[in-house]
């Protein structure tokens, strides 16, 4: 399958209101973790968050992820002002959709059950779909996939985004991916002590889990006809893409990285490149003790040399279904820049993985690969091209 270009992008995270700034925190290795202020959490310790401070036009979204999918899909298209004769496609990529919502209205029920009466109009916007009609309608988009795959979703939005511009249902293609700070992930991943109480330090020997954190990202895939109608500058191409399911538990990572190593054997062979055309790798990189193993083990078993990688997990925390598109966006950043970002939070290497992220350092760049993993043994991976072909 030929490569899709890229016309578009946008986000919001702790790191940045926007692609430039949040960019800029993360080649600076900037450490985006903060007390969490938004809610309390309930846990012994107040855990550090990469919590966004502000969020315009939060009054007018139905729930603070949709108003982050919202802010990242205009940035997207704001230099496309009329797509008139253009059919545009919605990929929607969230877990956490409108909990925020439901998590007050629960406790506001607690405290009055006179409340149910507006159980109706709350629950409405409970689904991952919701976020999905929302923006559709703020978008003017002509059909729309709504995906929730765990930390995985991100990118397969994108490898969904890619097929609807392939098969012609669509002329462009938002990926957006949301995910905005909740009570229930908190504590779910606290409950499965997977949360680092000093904040995570990816592929780091003292590593001790991950850190949350909320924000959206999306990219704009175009087909040829639209890039003619639209004047629009590719800024890169969507090489590649690959998905697994190893099924190997509810949590955990295969220990072997099977699952990870098929999904980025698929998106090579898409991407019809071999591994040693792999410029940079963004890794998932989460900063549990087994999944920053498990994943080097995938890549050992694909590279035979391992390329410059990083995580971005400690400048824009673990953002979920939001984290394979938000990190894809800087990566492409990456590759127009030719650099390497750090990998914040990293200090001490881990003989047990037997390699480490890459420090800044600015190369000619080509083709970079990101993946992105989640539980129940979902997998994904993407390669991102400056340029289509070889």
């Amino acid at each position: 399958m030929a490569a899709v270009a890229i016309i578009g992008m946008g986000a919001i995270s702790s790191a940045g209101a926007d692609v430039a700034d949040g960019f800029e925190s993360v080649i600076a290795g900037r450490d985006g973790l903060s007390p969490l202020s938004l809610f309390e959490s309930g846990l012994k310790n107040t855990p550090l968050c990469a919590e966004i401070k502000t969020i315009p036009g939060l009054s007018i979204a139905p729930n603070r992820t949709a108003a982050l999918a919202f802010i990242a899909a205009r940035q997207a298209l704001s230099h496309f002002k009329d797509v008139q004769g253009l059919s545009l496609g919605l990929v929607t990529a969230t877990s956490v959709a409108g909990m925020t919502r439901s998590e007050r209205f629960y406790e506001r029920l607690r405290k009055d059950d006179s409340v149910i009466a507006e159980a109706a109009m709350e629950l409405a916007y409970h689904e991952p779909s919701a976020v999905s009609g929302f923006l559709c309608k703020a978008i003017g988009a002509t059909l729309f996939m709504t995906l929730s795959t765990a930390c995985s979703t991100g990118l397969h939005a994108v490898g969904a985004a890619k097929r609807l511009v392939e098969s012609g249902d669509c002329d462009m293609c938002l990926a957006v991916g949301a995910d905005a700070l909740s009570l229930l992930t908190l504590r779910g991943f606290s409950s499965l002590l997977l949360i680092d109480p000093t904040g995570c330090k990816p592929f780091d020997k003292r590593r001790a889990g991950i850190s949350l954190g909320e924000g959206a990202g999306a990219m704009c895939l175009a087909s040829e006809k639209a890039i003619k109608v639209l004047k629009a500058v590719p800024l890169a191409y969507l090489a590649g893409w690959g998905a697994s399911a190893d099924c190997h538990h509810m949590t955990a990572p295969h220990p072997s990285g099977e699952g990870a190593k098929r999904a980025i054997l698929a998106a090579l062979l898409e991407a019809n490149l071999s591994p040693s055309q792999i410029d940079m790798v963004t890794t998932h990189g989460t900063a549990t003790p087994d999944n920053d193993v498990a994943e080097i083990i995938a890549l050992r078993s694909v590279f035979g040399r391992l390329p410059p990688l990083c995580s971005m997990k400690r400048t824009l925390g673990h953002t979920l279904a939001a984290s394979g598109i938000l990190e894809t966006v800087f990566s492409l950043c990456a590759l127009q820049k030719g650099c390497v970002p750090p990998t914040a939070g990293f200090e001490q290497p881990d003989e047990a993985i037997g390699a480490f992220p890459s420090t800044y350092r600015e190369m000619p760049l080509r083709h970079v690969l990101k993946n992105s993993f989640g539980f129940g043994g979902n997998n994904a991976a993407a390669v991102i091209s400056l340029k289509p072909g070889v």
